[in-house]
């Protein structure tokens, strides 16, 4: 087999990818399990800390998922939860920008994960403490999720521009 062969590029691409997403998935779980931890050992409960004009802590137990909804339904939560997981990895395996796919994967793997063992751990509930004025209480794995989904919808955005602009025989006349 010569060397930068196609299968070659493509075995390297997918341990990029996998050892991005495992690395992503730790360091998003233990900063969320460290933070949450943390937000228990020094916040009260209900208590506030003006930490920024536009940012708070306060910590809160979220029995529910984004903006509390679902309240009390833990065992739908952490099933929900594990077939996001599966959905996720699924798209990592199918995804061909191995950097994107590591990334984005990792981010949201470790928020949820970190999500899920506190929700099984912890009575059904999720610690949040970052608190912006008008919305709810969220935590850093709310925040890894919040980012890996959003950057893979702007890297699904642009790559659905770029076969666009591909695929278009003439320029566009103004």
């Amino acid at each position: 087999m010569k060397f930068g062969s196609p299968s070659t590029s493509t075995r390297r691409r997918t341990v990029i990818k996998w050892s991005v997403l495992l690395a992503a998935t730790a360091v998003a779980l233990v900063i969320d399990l460290v933070t949450k931890h943390m937000a228990e050992q020094r916040l009260v409960l209900g208590e506030t800390h003006k930490i920024l004009p536009f940012l708070s802590l306060q910590r809160t137990a979220n029995s529910g998922v984004a903006f509390g909804l679902l309240g009390g339904r833990s065992a739908f939560i952490i099933v929900a939860n594990m077939v996001a997981l599966l959905v996720v990895v699924l798209y990592v395996r199918f995804e061909r920008r191995a950097l994107l796919a590591g990334m984005c994967g990792g981010l949201i793997v470790g928020g949820s994960l970190g999500n899920l063992v506190q929700r099984v751990t912890s009575d059904g509930h999720v610690t949040d403490f970052l608190k912006f004025p008008y919305w709810p209480n969220y935590n850093m794995a709310d925040v890894f999720i919040f980012a890996g989904i959003a950057v893979i919808f702007l890297g699904l955005v642009f790559e659905a521009v770029r076969v666009w602009k591909a695929g278009r025989k003439t320029p566009v006349s103004r």
